[in-house]
C-alpha cells in the first residue's frame, strides 16, 4: 500500500471538494449522485488482564464490557507476527442482551501481497466481525504466552440504513437485467455477454477520500476467485449497502489498505455491489471501472491480473438464503469479466505466486494452476469461501459456460402484429457474433411454405438487419395468417441456437352471424350467434338489448368468450325484444349485427 502521506490526504480532499456535487462513471445504467453516509469508527484501547491460566495457555481480557456508540463491525488489528496459536473471542450486546461468544478467525492469505506497493503501512487484522447494531462489546484473546501482537487495536465500525439504499434496493429490482449490446462484453470469439447490474460505489456510499487516489492496475485477466466476507448472514436486502460502507472503512481505515480488498461483491439476495474502484479519483475524463484490470487484496501472492468477487456473509456456517440469485449474479458477473480475455470457465490458469506469508499453497515463485474461476480454498491455506457455498462451484462454472457460448442476441422482430388493411413492413435484426453467417427466413405457419429469405456474413459482432415487405417469393402480397421468422446462424463450426418469431397478419372481426333466440321458460330466454373464423381469436364479446323497437339499448354486456350465448330473465311474454352483438380481438371490434325477437 502507498504510506498514507499527509500530501496525499491534501490532493484528496482537494479533490473531493472540487467535484463534491459529481456523480462517479462506473456503470452505463442507474446511476445516481454521489452521497456519503456517516461512518463511525471507534477505537477501544486494550487493556490486558489476565483472566484464566494453565501449562499450556492463558487467557487475556483485552476489552472488558464496555458501553460504546452504536457499530455493527468488530475488528482486531496489530504489526507483525501474530503468536501461534492466537484465538481472539468477542461478545456484543445487542438489544439489552449480550450475544455468545464469537471467536474472530484471522487468515493473512485474504490480504495484499506482501511484496506489492501497497503493502507497505498495512496492518494485519481478523475477518470483519459483522452484528446487528450494538451498543457494549467484550474482548478476550488465548494463546500460549499471553502475549498480544504488537500494537493491537480494536476498531468498532458503524454505518445505519438510510432512506436511499432504500431506494436504491427499489431502483436495482426495476432494472432489466439484459442491458444493450453496448453494454456487453465480446469473446474474441465472438460470444456476447451482457452486464449485470452493478451498483456502484457511488450509489453504496463509499467516500472516496478514504482510498488511495491512483489505482494499481494488471495488464489482463487471467483468473477470478471465489470467496467469502466471512461476516454476519443476518442482513436485510436493504442493509447491505450500509454493510459494504462498514467493510470499506475496516479495509482502508483499520487495515489500511489501499480500497476495497475485493474486486466485486455479491449479496446473499443476488445483488452486485463495485468493490475496488479502477478509477483515478478525480479525473476529468470518464472511467468504467467494473471493466478494468484492477490489482485487488484479495489472494495472497495472486492478486495481479485477477478478480475476486466475495459474497457477503459467512457461508462457513450458513447455507446462502437464496442460492439460485447467488449463483447467477456470480455467474454472469464472472462471465462478463473473463469474455473480453477469451478465458474458458472450464481451463486451468496458470500464474507465478509472490507470496511469502505461507499462508497460499503456492510461495513465492512457484507456478499456480488452478480453474479459471476457483475458489479461494483452491490456491489458499483456508476454508474460504465456506463449506456451503464451495459446492456451488461447478455450477457457476456450468452457467458462466452457457452465457459465453456465442449466440443470437437482441433479437427484434416488429411488428409482430398486422394489420392487413394496413400493410406495414416487418423489420428484422440482431446480433450475430463477428465471422458469424446468418439467415433469414419467413415462412408460413400453416403450409411450411417458404416465403421469402437472406443471407450474410458479420465482419465483427454487431447487428444484422432484414426487412420483410409482406410479400411471397412472387412479390404479390401474402393473404392474412400466421407467418413464421426465423434466424440462424454459425460461427465456424458451431451451429448457434435458432430464433422464431411469428408475426401475424389479421383483420378486425367480421360480424356474427346467425343469431337465434330461445325460450328457456316463462320468463328466460337464451341468445345465440356464429362467430367469424378470423386468424385473431377473439378477445371479448358484447350484446346489448332495446325493448322499444331500437330506440334507446341497455348497455353493452360482456359475455362468456368460449361460448357465443347469453341468458336472459324476466323477458315478458308477447313483449318484443331487439339484439345487438359485436365482438372484439386485437385489431378493433366488429361492425353490429343486430336481430329482433318476440317473446313467445
Amino acid at each position: 500500500m502507498l504510506p498514507r502521506k499527509k500530501y496525499l490526504r491534501a490532493l484528496c480532499l482537494s479533490i473531493a471538494t472540487t467535484i463534491a456535487a459529481s456523480t462517479l462513471i462506473s456503470a452505463p445504467a442507474g446511476a445516481i449522485t454521489r452521497y456519503t453516509p456517516p461512518v463511525t469508527v471507534q477505537a477501544i484501547t486494550p487493556k490486558f488482564v489476565t483472566k484464566a491460566s494453565t501449562s499450556s495457555s492463558k487467557t487475556v481480557q483485552v476489552v472488558s464490557q464496555t458501553v460504546t456508540k452504536p457499530f455493527s463491525v468488530v475488528g482486531l488489528t496489530w504489526v507483525g507476527s501474530l503468536p501461534a496459536g492466537t484465538v481472539f473471542k468477542a461478545r456484543v450486546r445487542e438489544a439489552g442482551k449480550w450475544s455468545a461468544w464469537t471467536e474472530l478467525h484471522f487468515s493473512d492469505d485474504h490480504g495484499v501481497d506482501a511484496k506489492s506497493a501497497e503493502a507497505a503501512g498495512t496492518r494485519f487484522g481478523t475477518d470483519p466481525f459483522m452484528t446487528a447494531v450494538a451498543d457494549a462489546i467484550e474482548v478476550t484473546m488465548t494463546n500460549k504466552s499471553g502475549v498480544a501482537p504488537k500494537d493491537l487495536k480494536v476498531d468498532l465500525i458503524g454505518s445505519q440504513e438510510t432512506k436511499q439504499d432504500r431506494a436504491l434496493l427499489t431502483s436495482v429490482r426495476k432494472l432489466d437485467a439484459t442491458g444493450s449490446p453496448t453494454d456487453a462484453a465480446v469473446t474474441p470469439a465472438g460470444g456476447v455477454v451482457m452486464r449485470p447490474n452493478i451498483v456502484t460505489r457511488a450509489q453504496w456510499g463509499a467516500d472516496e477520500t478514504w482510498r488511495d487516489p491512483v489505482p494499481r492496475m494488471g495488464t489482463t485477466i487471467v483468473a477470478g476467485f471465489l470467496h467469502h466476507t466471512a461476516s454476519t448472514n443476518n442482513y436485510s436486502p436493504e442493509q447491505a449497502p450500509a454493510q459494504m460502507r462498514a467493510l470499506y472503512a475496516y479495509y482502508t481505515k483499520s487495515l489500511k489498505y489501499a480500497d476495497m480488498a475485493y474486486n466485486f461483491l455479491v449479496d446473499q439476495y443476488g445483488t452486485v455491489y463495485e468493490g475496488r474502484n479502477a478509477c483515478t479519483f478525480g479525473d476529468v475524463n470518464p472511467c468504467d471501472g467494473p471493466t478494468l484490470p484492477v490489482i485487488g487484496a484479495h489472494t495472497a501472492g495472486l492478486n495481479v491480473n485477477t478478480f475476486a468477487i466475495s459474497a457477503i456473509g459467512n457461508y462457513d456456517t450458513k447455507e446462502p438464503s437464496n442460492p439460485g440469485a447467488m449463483v447467477e449474479s456470480i455467474a454472469s458477473l464472472m462471465s462478463w469479466k473473463l469474455a473480453p480475455y477469451g478465458l474458458d470457465p472450464n481451463a486451468n490458469a496458470s500464474m507465478v505466486s509472490t507470496d511469502t506469508s505461507g499462508a497460499s499453497k503456492y510461495s513465492n515463485g512457484m507456478t499456480a494452476v488452478t480453474p479459471v474461476i476457483s475458489g479461494h480454498r483452491d490456491v489458499g491455506k483456508t476454508a474460504c469461501p465456506g463449506r456451503y457455498l464451495y459446492p456451488y462451484l461447478p455450477a457457476i462454472r456450468a452457467r458462466a459456460t452457457e452465457l459465453l457460448a456465442p449466440v443470437i442476441n437482441s433479437v427484434s422482430v416488429t411488428p409482430s402484429l398486422i394489420d392487413a388493411s394496413v400493410p406495414t413492413p416487418v423489420n428484422v435484426s440482431a446480433v450475430i457474433p463477428a465471422t458469424g453467417n446468418w439467415t433469414v427466413t419467413v415462412s408460413n405457419a400453416s403450409t411450411g411454405e417458404l416465403l421469402k429469405n437472406s443471407a450474410g456474413t458479420q465482419a465483427a459482432t454487431s447487428a444484422m438487419a432484414f426487412t420483410w415487405d409482406g410479400t411471397n417469393s412472387a412479390g404479390a402480397p401474402v393473404t392474412p395468417g400466421r407467418y413464421l421468422v426465423s434466424i440462424a446462424a454459425t460461427v465456424g463450426t458451431s451451429v448457434l441456437t435458432p430464433t422464431t418469431t411469428e408475426v401475424v397478419i389479421a383483420t378486425k372481426p367480421s360480424a356474427v352471424t346467425a343469431i337465434t333466440y330461445k325460450k328457456l321458460s316463462r320468463t328466460k330466454a337464451s341468445i345465440s350467434w356464429t362467430n367469424p373464423t378470423e386468424v385473431l381469436p377473439l378477445s371479448t364479446q358484447y350484446i346489448r338489448v332495446s325493448t322499444n323497437g331500437g330506440k334507446t339499448y341497455g348497455k353493452w354486456t360482456k359475455t362468456s368468450k368460449v361460448t357465443p350465448k347469453a341468458t336472459f330473465k324476466n323477458w315478458k311474454k308477447g313483449r318484443k325484444y331487439t339484439v345487438q352483438v359485436k365482438v372484439t380481438n386485437s385489431l378493433g371490434e366488429s361492425a353490429v349485427s343486430t336481430k329482433r325477437f318476440t317473446m313467445r
